[in-house]
């Protein structure tokens, strides 16, 4: 079955449905609900996918549009890394300052040593292509233009879902997945409340053309006490520049954003000048962000994506959240769904694999999120990083996804960063007086 109702960019008439059944309807059409719909579909399952947008070339603006490298085993599965390489993604790497100096892009590995990467690419390009090859994968029918109007409940589970806007239908299902976003208007038809916790940060972003990087081939970051900043080269010549510092920043930095984003990013070390570069739309802004966490299932409902968890955009990991968890919600359901069993056993699986796999993360994140400096053990793996290979290879696990914080901290590499610290000599590109 492979049913697509509005795939082009026009804005289509009103069509009228009757009752349709689905193994799966999942609500949203950005990277979770598109990788959801792929994936279950690939198994054999009847998919639904709801998205309010009418235009299939709809993208998301606000995002770092970095995808972290334990993402790409996901988008490789899902067949996406030829088509977004052609479109021209770059396999990211990324160089970070610290008053400890320059911690050198050295990759991350797998365990037999192959070097491992993720990708740079706007999300303009990525949206479309993703959500082309999920709405053409058969098993997949297509709901674009509406919205969730009502769920139907039997016996404690949502058993029909009424769809408003450019189509009216009611959908039959044995699973709803929310995969629509930060504040996620399923989540809240269905009376499922986020838990929020303080970002102190605010956060302005912007793309260019142009930009000439000091040093290195791809992503730079710099963190000098309450501020950072990013360089992300992606696609098309475009370079994504963010800045993120205190709220207290944030009234003056907001009189002319353009002016206080060159600023602000022409006083790190070795940063591109960015007066020279040509400006491609305008300074997006954030100033309240708080981060945001639910429950991965309810009833028979599950999250995926900022649906399910949206951080401090700082380290760069929704996206590749995004591709993971809606891989890891069909390994976990697609055998129940297909066997016609009860749901709730894999449904508690999924919510294992999220608590195992990324509550860890989030804790490290909520916690440098209202905090303006590095903590002791952060201070000690920067340093580490920038005096030492081994540790810098470490970090760059840690930071790319790949490793946990259990791994990350574990009592034998604490030592082994505190060894280096004491042994090895600074970074040259230390500056001792710098905020940390």
């Amino acid at each position: 079955m492979n049913r697509s109702i509005l795939l082009s960019s026009e804005t289509a008439a009103r069509h009228k449905h009757t009752d349709v059944s689905f193994d799966v309807v999942i609500v949203g059409a950005g990277i979770a609900g598109c990788t959801a719909a792929r994936l279950f579909a690939l198994e054999g399952l009847r998919v639904a996918l709801v998205e309010h947008h009418a235009k299939a070339d709809a993208y998301k603006q606000l995002c770092t549009h970095f995808i972290q490298p334990s993402a790409t085993p996901t988008i490789r599965r899902l067949g996406l890394d030829c088509l977004i390489e052609e479109a021209g993604a770059i396999r990211n790497s990324i160089d970070i300052w610290t008053r400890y100096g320059w911690i050198g892009n050295v990759s991350p590995v797998d365990k037999d040593g192959i070097e491992l990467f993720g990708y740079n690419v706007q999300r303009r390009t990525l949206d479309p292509i993703l959500r082309r090859l999920a709405v053409t994968t058969p098993g997949v029918t297509s709901f674009l233009g509406c919205h969730v109007q009502r769920l139907v409940e039997q016996q404690g589970e949502v058993k029909r879902v009424e769809l408003a806007g450019m189509d009216s239908a009611v959908l039959e299902t044995r699973l709803l997945v929310g995969a629509d976003g930060r504040n996620s208007p399923l989540a809240t038809l269905a009376g499922i409340r986020a838990v929020s916790t303080l970002n102190t940060r605010f956060g302005a972003s912007a793309a260019y053309r142009g930009v000439r990087l000091v040093r290195g081939t791809c992503s730079q970051m710099w963190m000098r006490g309450a501020e950072m900043g990013y360089i992300f080269p992606n696609d098309d010549g475009i370079t994504v520049v963010a800045y993120m510092s205190s709220k207290d920043a944030f009234d003056e930095f907001h009189l002319s954003p353009r002016d206080s984003l060159t600023r602000a990013m022409a006083s790190f070390p070795d940063a591109p000048d960015l007066s020279t570069a040509i400006p491609e739309g305008r300074v997006l802004m954030v100033k309240d962000y708080p981060n945001l966490s639910g429950r991965p299932s309810a009833r028979n409902i599950a999250f995926i994506g900022d649906a399910l968890m949206s951080l401090d955009p700082l380290p760069g990991v929704g996206c590749g959240f995004a591709f993971q968890t809606a891989e890891w919600l069909v390994d976990a359901l697609a055998s129940a769904l297909r066997d016609n069993r009860p749901l709730r056993g894999a449904l508690n699986c999924y919510a294992r694999t999220v608590s195992r796999k990324l509550y860890g993360h989030r804790f490290f994140v909520r916690d440098m999120a209202r905090r303006r400096k590095f903590n002791v053990l952060e201070r000690l793996a920067f340093a580490a990083a920038a005096q030492d290979d081994w540790a810098s290879r470490h970090l760059h696990n840690f930071a790319a996804r790949l490793n946990g914080p259990g791994q990350f901290l574990a009592p034998q590499a604490v030592l082994r960063m505190l060894w280096i610290r004491l042994r090895r000599p600074a970074s040259c590109s230390a500056q001792r007086d710098a905020p940390v």
